[in-house]
């Protein structure tokens, strides 16, 4: 008798643990929800327009470095083949 009281109360318990589970909201409708929230939010708009120009502004400066870099490497190249051309050339 005493088992059998313990496998209904296990069952009982079993069944409201499930039953609150499946009232409970979807999560991913708050999360969403919070997301496009914080998407609209002025300050963040304007944090990310700060940062989309200071990448733009970064690019920039590395775009013109590795011109520069490049350049270089081409004299120092051009420079190397004609010695080379040179020194074949005898």
């Amino acid at each position: 008798m005493r088992t059998k009281i313990l496998i209904v109360a296990g069952i009982a318990a079993a069944g409201y643990v499930l039953g609150t589970r499946a009232n409970r909201p979807v999560a991913r409708e708050s999360v969403r929800h919070q997301l496009v929230r914080l998407w609209n939010d002025p300050k963040a708009r304007k944090r990310r327009e700060q940062q989309a120009k200071q990448l733009q502004k970064d690019a920039g400066k590395t775009a013109k470095r590795l011109r520069k870099d490049a350049g270089k490497k081409a004299e120092h190249l051009a420079k190397a083949a004609r010695k080379r051309a040179k020194d074949l050339g005898r």
